[in-house]
């Protein structure tokens, strides 16, 4: 009898525990809980995308191409890091050659979503970042502007490369199109 009483208690105390945990959530309340990942997901992309302009933007020469490469590194995906290890590699001294100072520095502009995908199985959102350059670069060329691709690794949005010729042109062919109507 015990035994029977004990496994009726167990079991309404059971019922009245999903009844109470599974509680229906609101539209208003998914909506919510949607659109902080929404601007969770943007604002994190951005960043990804501000940092590494700015990581590409300043360049102390004095400190040297495996300096600058680990800034870099630092936040960009495994595949990104490769890419700019053998670009820097390739052309540090001609980059070291143009410029008369030791060191060229950037500030945050602005920066304009353009897109989001998906390529090779990872999130990737595309973005153009302009910065204002404040030390090293010449007066004609103080705007510095970065048409980049982050890509979500291990659940962290990092750069992943720079956009080539024909995807800028094809970004402001898109914009012209569009301000035509």
């Amino acid at each position: 009898m015990k035994k029977r009483l004990f496994i009726y208690i167990l079991i309404a105390s059971a019922i009245a525990f999903l009844i109470i945990a599974c509680q229906p959530v609101s539209l208003r309340n998914q909506r919510a809980t949607a659109t902080a990942y929404a601007v969770s997901f943007m604002t994190d992309a951005m960043a990804a995308a501000e940092n590494g302009a700015m990581a590409l933007c300043n360049i102390d020469f004095e400190a040297g191409k495996n300096a600058y490469l680990e800034n870099v590194c630092a936040v960009s995906t495994r595949p990104g890091c490769e890419y700019y290890r053998n670009k820097i590699a390739d052309s540090w001294s001609d980059l070291d050659r143009s410029y008369t100072s030791n060191r060229l520095g950037c500030v945050k502009g602005t920066s304009r979503f353009l897109e989001v995908g998906n390529q090779f199985g990872m999130n990737v959102q595309y973005w153009q970042i302009s910065l204002q350059g404040t030390e090293g670069w010449g007066a004609d060329s103080g705007s510095r502007e970065y048409w980049l691709q982050v890509a979500e690794e291990n659940s962290a949005w990092m750069l992943n490369r720079v956009l080539t010729g024909d995807e800028v042109a094809f970004y402001l062919t898109i914009e012209a199109m569009a301000g035509e109507e």
